[in-house]
């Protein structure tokens, strides 16, 4: 059954805090990361907040600011929230967009021209996912239309019609590419648990602006998906896979999982009238359930797993910590198990204690396996955007009503 927050009394986590953290995220994006002199956002910012503009600038960076400030806009109205949504709007339509082949480019130079060109469904999906969430605050039809046309792309040239599921990346021309990995440390495969589950982010976002009936059984065939071949009996995710979802990889990714789990749950809920279907249910909280195993002493998730080699990847992860308060608040209202919250309070204070950087803004990228700051990645980058920890906030005010 579904409880709703205010029956589960325990470990309460106070809506302000929220509320605060938010405002300080955008704040840090909105005055650090955005370039002002050239109207764009920095690609990259370090940890002493030095910006780098010879640095490529990624389209899922782009696409990430784009839902942050819409969704931040939507919530709260504020005025420079709109200014920085236009901003990473317009530079997505003028510089990211092909006009020729369609899609969005994987990176820029600093000139704005193409330094990646190739066609990674993983950064059309966060496309997809930021446009309508922008919509949602600027219901100009050509956003709409703009969002549409990755989606025809996606299921035009990624979706695999014989085997199902969609294929991982492409050349610009949308011809098969044998380099498909998002980053040197994914696996090099045709089809990967990361692309769908932000396909299924992205197609739910759109659905809830555009209710297609095509795009609604799109979004039902991504969920048997994550029955028939994603989600283990173990209660973990699969991440890797060839062309006929053959399993390449034992990798366990604490993360995902904890995302996962309640990102099927949306998604279920969009296409059923606000309802979590018996299935998915079970398997949101088989995710979650794993996920609460792995919680350690200091409340954190670690990284990820090498269950052949028991390797355990200890560091701490600021975006897995955020998708662990989400996840873990969403399954302990779906079960009424107060386990579920107690979690999510703990991975909140460790990410209040160690990960919020309190003097400089934003949130570290990370606590190594002793405890110390990750200084050499980046506060703001290519993969370091203010999606995550600003949608943790925003969730969380939303659960607890």
């Amino acid at each position: 059954m579904n409880v709703s927050s205010d029956k589960i009394k325990p470990y309460q986590l106070k809506g302000v805090e929220f509320e605060t953290e938010l405002h300080r995220i955008l704040a840090y994006w909105g005055r650090v990361v955005f370039d002002n002199t050239n109207a764009r956002f920095h690609p990259k910012v370090d940890v002493a907040n030095r910006a780098y503009n010879e640095a490529p600038a990624g389209s899922v960076m782009y696409a990430r600011i784009l839902w942050a400030f819409s969704a931040g806009y939507l919530h709260a109205a504020t005025p420079h929230y709109l200014k920085m949504a236009n901003t990473a709007y317009r530079y997505i339509r003028q510089h990211f967009v092909d006009p020729e082949y369609g899609g969005v480019y994987w990176s820029l130079q600093p000139d704005g021209s193409a330094a990646d060109s190739r066609k990674q469904i993983y950064a059309i999906a966060f496309t997809i996912y930021g446009l309508a969430e922008y919509y949602k605050i600027n219901a100009d039809p050509t956003v709409l239309a703009q969002a549409k046309q990755l989606y025809q792309c996606i299921e035009q040239y990624s979706l695999d019609r014989q085997h199902g599921g969609y294929i991982e990346a492409f050349h610009r021309d949308w011809t098969p590419t044998n380099q498909l990995r998002l980053s040197a440390k994914d696996d090099n495969e045709k089809k990967t648990l990361n692309t769908h589950l932000h396909i299924l982010e992205a197609y739910t976002n759109l659905y809830t602006i555009w209710p297609n009936d095509t795009l609604k059984q799109r979004i039902a065939g991504i969920l048997q998906l994550f029955e028939q071949h994603f989600i283990t009996d173990h209660g973990h995710l699969r991440l890797f896979f060839d062309e006929q979802w053959q399993s390449k990889s034992s990798l366990q990714s604490f993360g995902h999982d904890i995302e996962a789990s309640w990102l099927i749950c949306e998604a279920s809920q969009a296409i059923h009238g606000g309802q979590v279907t018996d299935t998915v249910r079970s398997l949101c909280l088989r995710l979650a359930h794993a996920s609460l195993e792995w919680v350690d002493e200091s409340g954190a998730l670690p990284y990820e797993l090498n269950p052949i080699t028991n390797q355990l990847n200890a560091e701490k992860h600021w975006w897995v910590q955020a998708e662990a308060v989400v996840g873990f608040y969403r399954a302990g209202l779906l079960s009424g198990d107060n386990r579920y919250i107690a979690s999510a309070a703990r991975s909140w204070q460790y990410i209040t204690d160690y990960l919020i950087d309190h003097q400089h803004g934003e949130w570290h990228w990370g606590r190594d396996e002793t405890g110390q700051i990750i200084v050499y990645e980046d506060k703001a980058g290519f993969w370091k955007c203010p999606y995550h920890n600003s949608r943790c906030c925003l969730q969380l005010m939303q659960l607890m009503g």
